[in-house]
């Protein structure tokens, strides 16, 4: 209940967890076959390191600001507060492309926006 996300991009910074649904975070790396001659099992090797992230939450009353912010994209850094900003909470920060806000507009209901993002670069873990 006390996540934070926020969006740093060159037009400011954007907080996107006011009315969120859900976020996740998954981290990834690349695996090299090394398998070779007789060997029985598959063995591999470590690569570098990928990741993405998801956001989705009700579009909250300044909409505008927040689909501008993650026009497609459009680079910038998360910054993730799994337990909230309080001081020594875990804070996990890495840059990030926007793949674009997806707005769910249904007839006489809430709209909902969601947002795919790719990490582009090293993922910091620190604390607030």
């Amino acid at each position: 209940k006390n996540l934070y996300v926020g969006w740093i991009h060159s037009g400011g910074t954007v907080v996107l967890t006011g009315d969120f649904r859900k976020f996740d975070f998954t981290p990834s790396v690349d695996l090299y076959d090394q398998t070779a001659g007789a060997d029985e099992d598959k063995t591999r090797i470590v690569g570098v390191k990928d990741g993405q992230a998801n956001f989705s939450g009700v579009m909250q009353q300044d909409g505008t600001a927040i689909t501008n912010a993650l026009v497609e994209g459009t680079e910038g850094t998360l910054v993730i507060g799994p337990e909230g900003t309080a001081t020594s909470k875990q804070k996990i920060t890495f840059p990030a492309i926007s793949m674009g806000a997806k707005l769910d507009i249904p007839y006489n209901n809430v709209v909902d926006i969601s947002c795919n993002f790719v990490k582009n670069g090293a993922k910091t873990d620190g604390v607030f």
